[in-house]
């Protein structure tokens, strides 16, 4: 085989795994969580409590999921076992409007990166 870049049929099967035809997607999702305060603290009332509390339970969730995944991780079982019902563990997904918009971010072949931003005044410390 010739590595000249000419057109013939050999190259075409070196040319297609040469890292410059290689395509790569990524997905960028941003979530702003601000409002997943404690409500007796705020005095939250109405609309902006029921916010607070729908955040408050999709973080309860994403903690879920992610405690599913990691335990789904270290059984080393993969994905498409977990679909299959075969003795594992159920990835609750459904269970919050976050965890169903992030879901092909934290499950499958992805890589994920989560930051958070914890303040560390006194009056957050339990």
């Amino acid at each position: 085989e010739s590595s000249d870049g000419g057109s013939g049929s050999n190259n075409e099967e070196a040319s297609s795994s040469s890292p410059r035809n290689h395509a790569m997607r990524a997905k960028l999702t941003l979530v702003d969580l601000a409002g997943s305060e404690r409500i007796k603290r705020t005095g939250a009332e109405g609309a902006r409590m029921k916010e607070g509390i729908n955040i408050n339970k999709g973080l309860f969730v994403l903690g879920q999921v992610v405690s599913a995944l990691s335990e789904l991780g270290q059984s080393g079982k993969t994905s498409r076992s977990a679909s299959s019902g075969n003795n594992t563990s159920h990835i609750p997904y459904r269970d919050s409007k976050l965890t169903r918009l992030l879901q092909d971010s934290l499950g499958g072949n992805s890589r994920t990166v989560m930051i958070a931003c914890i303040s560390p005044a006194d009056s957050n410390v339990e």
